[in-house]
This record gives C-alpha cells, sequence and structure tokens, in this order.
C-alpha cells in the first residue's frame, strides 16, 4: 500500500500559509516603551511651584536610583523652556540633581523633593512627627545638616509647627527654594555644557 499523503501540505505556497500567521505574532524586541507613553504638557504646578494633589513623581530604577537616563533630544529641548518641565522629568530631576550635587549646591532641591515626597505620602499621627522633624533637622534648624537658604523669619514658623506638625508646614519655605531654583540653579544648568551635549542627541 503506498504512503497516505491527505495530511501534508501539498505545495510550498501552502506552507507559508500554515507558518504565515506564526510570525505575524512574533513580538518586537526593539520597541520602546517609553516611545509609545502620551506626551502630555505638565499642569502640575500651582503657584509657586506647589505640585497639584495629582502629581506623583515617577520612580527611578530601583536598581541604580541614582543614575541619571540620557534624555532624547526632544526631552532635553524640553526642559530648557521651563523649570516646570524639568522637575516634572524623573530624568530631568536626575541630570538636575547630579548637576547640583557637582556644584556643592544640592540642598535647596534635595528639601524642596523631601517636601513633595512628604506630602505625596500624606503619612498621619507618629510617622508624621518622625518624617517632618527629620527634614526640619536636616534642612531648617539652626544646625541643620544641609541647611537651605530661607531667612528667620520663614525658620521660625515652621519652627513653631514642629511639635504639632502637618503636611503644609513647609510650603512657604518650598515656594522660597523654588523660586531660588529657577532664578539661579537652573539657569545654570539648561546654559551648562553637558546639557547643550544632549540636547544635539549627544552625551
Amino acid at each position: 500500500m503506498g504512503n497516505d499523503h491527505s495530511s501534508a501540505p501539498c505545495c510550498l505556497s501552502c506552507i507559508k500559509i500554515h507558518t504565515l500567521p506564526c510570525l505575524t505574532q512574533v513580538p518586537s524586541t526593539t520597541s520602546d516603551p517609553e516611545d509609545h507613553e502620551e506626551r502630555r504638557e505638565p499642569e502640575i504646578y500651582g503657584t509657586y511651584g506647589l505640585p497639584s494633589n495629582d502629581y506623583r513623581p515617577k520612580p527611578q530604577n530601583p536598581a541604580n536610583p541614582n543614575k541619571a537616563k540620557k534624555p532624547t533630544p526632544q526631552e532635553a529641548k524640553k526642559w530648557m523652556e521651563s523649570i516646570d518641565y524639568l522637575l516634572e522629568d524623573p530624568k530631568g530631576r536626575a541630570h538636575f540633581s547630579k548637576y547640583l550635587k557637582k556644584q556643592l549646591a544640592s540642598e535647596n532641591f534635595d528639601f524642596w523633593t523631601a517636601v513633595t515626597e512628604l506630602k505625596k505620602q500624606n503619612p498621619r499621627g507618629d510617622k508624621l512627627k518622625k518624617e517632618t522633624r527629620e527634614i526640619f533637622e536636616n534642612y531648617i534648624s539652626l544646625d541643620a545638616k544641609f541647611p537651605v537658604n530661607i531667612n528667620a523669619k520663614l525658620r521660625t514658623g515652621i519652627e513653631q509647627m514642629i511639635e504639632e506638625p502637618n503636611t503644609e508646614m513647609f510650603d512657604d519655605a518650598q515656594r522660597y527654594v523654588y523660586r531660588l531654583m529657577k532664578d539661579g540653579p537652573y539657569m545654570n544648568f539648561i546654559q551648562d555644557a553637558q546639557i547643550q551635549t544632549l540636547m544635539g542627541g549627544k552625551g
């Protein structure tokens, strides 16, 4: 008896037809997820740089949280338009922080970040007291580890609230350092040669 060929493809075109669906379902390994993120205007800051209630900083890479990822030229150009674009972008914050640390002038930015995180987490009870005390001792008190550039009136106002703290107690000081960053370090940052290089797609 001859072999039964009823189950075999009759020609090469049949083979292609059978295999084509498999080929079309292979996912691309070169696509960058960030390329598909929806771009939006960062309407995140209210008066004097205070984040709005829905602002949530994107987490950094947990394997290397201090690494400043390279931005696209378009992202770097956005940083030039406004400090708000810079602070809304995780890559922007990382590069700004790196620049300020090189200048030995990161305390205002670190304070701004700590207060932003405090308001995002919105702790209560003992945790609130602990975290506000840490911010006060690190940045505000007369013997602070990393004192920010605020005036005596702002410092006194915070001191009066430290025993009965709330998440808004640093708002005036945060506005103040935001203006300092906007008028000073931010302007120097966007004129830095390295940032200009990133805008050109290099670096």
